[in-house]
């Protein structure tokens, strides 16, 4: 009964250490965190569904307070407004530190739709907008 349950797990773990393992510690974090899953699926009796489930909760909450964070950024025409001085003849500078260096950064993916600028120099985040 538990074998399937591990196996499925071994994979999913496998999957996201593939995409996802520098996140959380290399190959290493994810064989530790493999390791606790499937302790706690042994040690409790739980069913593989329920884990699954709990890390749905947990993307989808992380999504919803990603774009909550991403809509409370002004758009290029209200940064603008508030920082008149960050205004270039080309371009748009930092606030902060004045740098003209930007990162163009998808708020969920490289290629999303939904994107923020934030500077080189300093990291501040100065507005967002959208891919048409």
């Amino acid at each position: 009964m538990y074998f399937g349950e591990v196996f499925a797990t071994f994979l999913l773990f496998l999957f996201i250490g593939a995409f996802f393992s520098p996140l959380i510690g290399g190959c290493f974090g994810v064989i530790i965190v493999f390791t606790i899953l499937v302790g706690l699926i042994v040690f409790f009796s739980l069913n593989f569904v329920w884990f699954l489930l709990a890390g749905i909760v947990i993307y989808a909450s992380s999504f919803v307070i990603k774009l909550i964070r991403w809509s409370k950024l002004p758009e290029v025409n209200e940064y603008l407004h508030a920082h008149p001085n960050s205004k270039l003849e080309v371009g748009v500078a930092c606030h902060n530190c004045g740098s003209s260096n930007l990162n163009n950064q998808g708020l969920i993916s490289k290629t999303g739709k939904l994107r923020y600028y934030t500077c080189s120099s300093c990291g501040t985040t100065m507005f967002r907008f959208k891919v048409l």
